[in-house]
This record gives structure tokens, C-alpha cells and sequence, in this order.
């Protein structure tokens, strides 16, 4: 029984895997593979590691406050969610939720239309038709199976199929070819020189794409939420197997990419060349598992995708459940989940209708979503550095050093990306191409990003926001992480810590203000 038990828990973690997984990831990683070959298995391997720690870090924080990272900050920012109306601050974090996965939905849409045009024999028919029928099957059954409430047995399915396609790409990634040496280089962080492919992306560009179709941020709250009567030990084995799987996944797309790179001529990318690649190998069989597999994947990051903000929005802007530790929370009116659901649909199926470049619009979700990034990981970071939430079992200090390093690189990239951007506008009005020194950008992006964390946590400390980012190892010893639920602690004992170490501070904050007034 504890075999099957652990088998059902990686199972339900990999949930996370299959919002990871998607159209996004397999056009993003097929694209890095023919452009740039393998020398961006390095980003992926970040991305991986930087997912984990965000995810654990939100399952972590559940189980020791009870409360999920959008409970969390409207207490940051309200000082109470017993009752009244949400703080701006979250209304902003969930509009942030809603536009990035809006563009995540238009990326899933513009993916899952690739996914047809990927069927053999499909060049036969009159390809606007198709796109625009497609379009609307994709809609029509999005929303029938959010309609039907049968998001988890179709999940299970279109993850079935999936798998096959992930086991497609495990052979295809053993017959393209590559050299180990190349993908052993490929784990060294370098930036390679601009692509000669027509219309290719930029390093930093594709960079940054990869961090944001792998570290999807949405899966910050949905981490968190997942976590609610859960092990922190099931918790971290789940999301770490989850992980792992997605890198293995994105790596072997890749590799599959730049093999059919080498074995064709140079030309702007297209999916079709990955299908032509995985024709060449296992014929028209090979391909249809491929486009089938295709399909699943875009079908169910539809899904995920309006269901990610909807939990955010669960916590961001409704007071908790009754019995958040057994799993209960406060759930949206079926008007705002169905407004959610109806306009993210109607958008994505208009963009992809109007013949938007699909590779543009793929390359434009992961870049926004990449940018907003940070944004999640310091509001993660504030709320677990913060006794409040965390005085029962704080976390350690390697840690709150782990996640600040991470979130500094996010930063990082982040304004490597708006710097070239504006770079490249300013060549414009100067005449005079500024993007040239790629090492005096990188500086100055390095430059930004660090002293954008130094101002977020000097922000953070003057208001209060963060506690403990200097608390010892020695705050974690009621937690032992020996697989019991930290939040099982009583709850005079939790009250107690909280009163000792987070409370006092707000209350003669909050008493100073007014008494300041």
C-alpha cells in the first residue's frame, strides 16, 4: 500500500507537469534546438531548478501558515482578511495573473493550431478553413469540459496521450544523432551568437523564453494550493519528480529540434520541421502520435491555464475557507468563472483567428510571462521570510539564500531582455546600432537586477514585509521535515509563535501609524 500510496502522490504532483508542459514548451524548445542547437540546455536546467524552489517554497509556506500565498499577501498588504474588500495590491497581483495567462492561452491556442497543421495529408485542405475550424473545436471544448466539471478524467487522459508523445521524442532524441560532448557543453551557461536563421530570436530572448515556459508563474499559487492537507515531505518528492520530468521532456524536444536542423536546410522555423523530423524516422504512424500528442498538450494547458487563475484569484481576493488544512477554500462566483474562462477563450480564439505569426505569439507569452516572473518570486519571497506566516518553523537561512539568488537571476534576465528592447529603439532615433556590445548590456542588466533586489528587500524591510531573511537554522528544528505536516502543529502553539514573533511587530507598526496620525 505505501508503494501505491507514493505512486498516487507523484501522480497528483505531476499535474504541475502537464501545466508545464505545453504548446509553448514543445515550440519554444524545438525553436531554441534548430536555432541555437544545444547551446541553451543550461537555461532549462535553471529554469528546472528555479520552478522547484518557488513551487516548494509555496507548499511550504501553505502548510506552515494554513494560508496560500494569495491569502498571505492580502494579509501583507491588508493586515487582516477576516472580512472587507481585498487590497489593491492583490486586485493588481490578479490582473498580472489574468493578462499573463491570457497570453499563455493565446501561445496554447496558437500551438494547439500546429498541432493540426502537424496531421499528414493536411496541406490537401484550405489551411485558413482549418485554422479557423480548429480555433473554434479548441473553444468548444474547453469550455463543454468546464462546463461538464470534467477537467480531472479528461486530465487523466490527454495525460495518457501525452506520455506517448513523450516517449516518441525519447526515441526520436536516440536516432537524430547528436554528440554527448555537445550536450554536455550545452550545461554551461554561455550565450551563443545571434542565430543566421531568418527571423530567429535573440539569445537573451530565447533565454528568457525558456525560463518562462518552464517556470510558469501561475504554478507558484497552484503549487500552493495542491499543498492543502498534503506531507511537506509527499510535497517535496512530488515536485521534484514533477520537475525533473518536465526537464527531461523540454531537453529531449530540444535535442530533437537540432537534429532536424542539421538534417535540413536553413530556413525560419516552423513546427513542420519537427514533424518532417519525426516522419524521416518513424513514418506517418510517428507523426500522428506526435500531432495527436500535440493536440493533448494544447487541449489540457487550455484548461490549466483558466483554472491557474482562478485558484489565484481564490486567494488574492476571497477571505479562507473554514478548514484550509483539510482542504476547504473560499470559492469564486460561477459569473466570475465563467467571465474568466469565456474572455480568455474569445480572446486567444480571435488573435489566432485574425492570423497573428503563431511562432511571434508563442515567442510574446513566454517573454511577458518571463518578465513577470520576478514579480511572483518576491512576493513569494517576502511572505516565507515572514514570521508572521512562517514563525513556526522559519525557514533556514541557506534557504532564504537559495531563493534570493534565484529571484535576483530571474531579475537578472528579466532587464537583460528590456534593455536590448530599448536599446534597439533607441538605435532607431540615433542611427546608430547600439545592441553591438552584447557584454556591456549583459553588466548593465546585472547591474539592474541587483539593485532592483536590493531595493525590493530594503522596501520590503522598511514596511515590514520581511522578517526573518536573516533567521538562523535554528527556526527550522520544530519542523524536522520528517514528513509530517508542519501545519498539523496545535494551534496554541502556532498562535503562540505567531503572537512571540510576527504579530508584535505588525501590532506596534500599526499602533505608531496612528498614533504618527
Amino acid at each position: 500500500m505505501s508503494f501505491l500510496s507514493d505512486v498516487g502522490s507523484l501522480l497528483y504532483w505531476s499535474m504541475l507537469a502537464a501545466c508545464t508542459v505545453g504548446p509553448g514548451t514543445v515550440v519554444t524548445c524545438a525553436r531554441s534546438g534548430v536555432e541555437y542547437q544545444l547551446h541553451l540546455v543550461w537555461a532549462l536546467c535553471f529554469a528546472s531548478i528555479l520552478a522547484y524552489t518557488l513551487q516548494e517554497g509555496s507548499a511550504r509556506l501553505t502548510l506552515v501558515s494554513g494560508k496560500t500565498l494569495g491569502q498571505c499577501l492580502q494579509e501583507k498588504f491588508n493586515g487582516s482578511i477576516s472580512g472587507g474588500p481585498a487590497p489593491r495590491a492583490c486586485w493588481a497581483f490578479i490582473m498580472a495573473v489574468y493578462c499573463g495567462n491570457l497570453l499563455y492561452q493565446c501561445n496554447n491556442f496558437a500551438g494547439g493550431i500546429d498541432a493540426i497543421f502537424a496531421f499528414p495529408g493536411i496541406d490537401a485542405w484550405p489551411l485558413n478553413a482549418v485554422r479557423i475550424a480548429g480555433c473554434f473545436a479548441y473553444g468548444t471544448a474547453v469550455l463543454a469540459i468546464l462546463y461538464l466539471d470534467q477537467v480531472d478524467a479528461i486530465g487523466i487522459g490527454l495525460g495518457v496521450v501525452m506520455m506517448a508523445m513523450v516517449a516518441l521524442f525519447l526515441a526520436a532524441a536516440s536516432t537524430v544523432g547528436v554528440s554527448g560532448s555537445q550536450l554536455l557543453l550545452g550545461f554551461i551557461p554561455t550565450l551563443p551568437p545571434m542565430s543566421p536563421l531568418p527571423s530567429a530570436a535573440a539569445p537573451c530572448e530565447m533565454v528568457l523564453s525558456l525560463v518562462g515556459t518552464t517556470a510558469i508563474g501561475f504554478n507558484v499559487f497552484l503549487g500552493g494550493s495542491m499543498a492543502i492537507g498534503k506531507r511537506l515531505r509527499d510535497c517535496r518528492r512530488g515536485i521534484a519528480f514533477s520537475n525533473l520530468a518536465t526537464l527531461i521532456v523540454s531537453v529531449l524536444i530540444m535535442v530533437v529540434g537540432s537534429g532536424s536542423a542539421q538534417s535540413s536546410e536553413l530556413r525560419t522555423f516552423d513546427i513542420g520541421l519537427l514533424a518532417d523530423a519525426i516522419q524521416r524516422h518513424f513514418g506517418h504512424l510517428g507523426t500522428i502520435t506526435f500531432a495527436v500528442g500535440f493536440v493533448a498538450a494544447a487541449l489540457s494547458s487550455m484548461l490549466t491555464t483558466i483554472l491557474g487563475v482562478v485558484l489565484a484569484a481564490e486567494g488574492l481576493v476571497l477571505p479562507p475557507g473554514k478548514d484550509i488544512e483539510n482542504g476547504a477554500m473560499s470559492k469564486i462566483s460561477k459569473k466570475a468563472f465563467w467571465s474568466i474562462a469565456v474572455t480568455m477563450v474569445c480572446i486567444a480564439m480571435t488573435a489566432i483567428i485574425a492570423n497573428l505569426p503563431r511562432p511571434t505569439v508563442i515567442l510574446v507569452a513566454q517573454l511577458f510571462n518571463g518578465i513577470l516572473l520576478p514579480v511572483y518570486s518576491l512576493a513569494l519571497l517576502f511572505c516565507v521570510t515572514d514570521r508572521r506566516f512562517m514563525g513556526s518553523a522559519p525557514q533556514t537561512r541557506c534557504g532564504n539564500l537559495s531563493l534570493v539568488a534565484a529571484v535576483t537571476v530571474t531579475l537578472i534576465l528579466a532587464w537583460r531582455v528590456i534593455i536590448e528592447k530599448s536599446a534597439m529603439i533607441l538605435s532607431l532615433l540615433v542611427g546608430q546600432n547600439l545592441n553591438d556590445d552584447r557584454e556591456l548590456l549583459l553588466i548593465l542588466a546585472a547591474a539592474c537586477g541587483v539593485i532592483s533586489m536590493i531595493l525590493a528587500i530594503t522596501y520590503a524591510r522598511r514596511w515590514r514585509m520581511v522578517e526573518c531573511l536573516d533567521s538562523s537554522d535554528e527556526g527550522a528544528v520544530s519542523s524536522s521535515i520528517s514528513g509530517t505536516s508542519i501545519g498539523n502543529a496545535t494551534e496554541s502553539e502556532v498562535e503562540e509563535t505567531k503572537r512571540q514573533s510576527g504579530w508584535s511587530s505588525w501590532n506596534w507598526r500599526k499602533s505608531s501609524q496612528r498614533g504618527a496620525k
